[in-house]
């Protein structure tokens, strides 16, 4: 093919295409640029967002820590500096003894998370709030929505320790269960495995404790206290 037919053929084939290749070309520029507009503007609001952040860590004067915090609700709302900034408000809150207050906290910092992990640990301590108020329904349910591998066994422990306290053993005996399945190749945890075990039915029959779960526990931690000393003793 000579030099002029390939010209004819590609002014005919431009004046086919070229309206809608330089249409694709120019999206795909525009897409670039702003992508490139975007990350930058993300980038800047997490660097703004850490250093107000940080005065807000470092703030002692609770004027000034309370101002910085209603600000990162405003300017940073539903980034992690939120949440965070709600859980610390649903520490003092605990501290103090206001547990209603602690709740709509914690709710905040479910609703603000922008990651699975802040929003599970932000439902564990709130179904620890929750079970604080009694309302055990409401607890389990918080529960029931963590997923993230890291703190499912948690939650499962916790679940177990619920229905233990609400005299329903089955259920705590199950949730233990499912925790120590849940740690996989993590090292194992002892005080699960007491509870557990505290839970296993007898005969198969499951018993109703009378003591409080907190009372239990404590014995469960005594009990492992003394484990390296009845085993110093065995070796001599």
């Amino acid at each position: 093919m000579s030099d002029e037919e390939q010209m004819n053929r590609f002014g005919e084939w431009w004046k086919d295409n070229g309206t809608s290749l330089l249409i694709a070309v120019g999206l795909a520029v525009a897409a670039i640029i702003g992508w490139n507009v975007y990350s930058s503007e993300q980038q800047q609001t997490m660097e703004a967002g850490t250093a107000v952040y940080a005065d807000y860590v470092d703030a002692s004067d609770e004027e000034q820590k309370s101002a910085l915090a209603a600000r990162i609700r405003a300017e940073f709302a539903n980034s992690s500096f939120h949440a965070l900034v709600a859980l610390a408000d649903a520490k003092t809150a605990v501290s103090q003894g206001d547990f209603g207050a602690a709740e709509t906290a914690l709710m905040e910092a479910q609703g603000a998370a922008p990651d699975a992990m802040l929003k599970d640990l932000a439902s564990i301590r709130l179904a620890k709030v929750q079970y604080g108020l009694g309302n055990p329904e409401s607890a389990l349910k918080s529960l029931q929505s963590i997923r993230n591998p890291g703190y499912r066994p948690w939650a499962l422990e916790l679940t177990g320790d619920i229905y233990l306290a609400e005299g329903q053993t089955e259920q705590a005996f199950e949730a233990y269960s499912s925790a120590m399945e849940a740690l996989g190749d993590e090292p194992g945890r002892p005080l699960l495995e007491i509870k557990r075990d505290n839970a296993a039915p007898a005969d198969g029959q499951f018993s109703v404790f009378a003591e409080p779960l907190d009372q239990a526990l404590k014995e469960a931690r005594e009990t492992l206290d003394a484990e390296p000393a009845s085993g110093a003793d065995t070796d001599k």
